[in-house]
């Protein structure tokens, strides 16, 4: 009775550790590369893919690559990195991943054909998502603001 239990607290205890081992997802050294080489040659370049990307963004995904770099530079591949490093290295792939995902969603360009005021013929208008939204922003606080003078 003792072996058998003792027995099955040691094979759940070797499943925890071989799935704490995996972190499903975790980028590797050469597809970390290449993502760091990538993002630096778009703001080096200025193309439009992150011109959405604030300043502090742009800071907090080049000072969390370095980290990232520090880290592999130890090391040839996930097996070579403590369970710790292997965390904070995909908590701080989904910060970058976050950023660069919402930059790149904000900077994409939205065209649309607009009547002109006094023609027949509209035009195109084509505006970044977030240039939309702080337009509709701005448009809606006036509203507002507008509503509240006039009580």
């Amino acid at each position: 009775m003792k072996f058998g239990s003792i027995l099955a607290v040691s094979l759940l205890f070797a499943a925890g550790t071989a799935f704490a081992d995996d972190i499903p997802g975790l980028q590797s050294k050469q597809e970390f590369q290449a993502q760091k080489a990538g993002f630096e040659k778009s703001l080096a370049a200025h193309d439009d893919k992150y011109r959405e990307l604030s300043q502090a963004d742009q800071k907090t995904v080049l000072e969390t690559m370095d980290r990232m770099q520090q880290r592999w530079a130890k090391a040839d591949d996930v097996s070579g990195l403590t369970q710790a490093e292997r965390v904070e290295m995909a908590n701080d792939q989904e910060k970058i991943n976050t950023i660069l995902t919402h930059a790149s969603a904000d900077s994409r360009v939205v065209c649309e054909r607009v009547p002109q005021i006094g023609s027949n013929l509209p035009k195109n208008v084509c505006k970044t998502v977030a240039q939309r939204r702080r337009e509709l922003e701005k448009a809606q606080d006036a509203a507002q603001a507008g509503t509240l003078e006039s009580n």
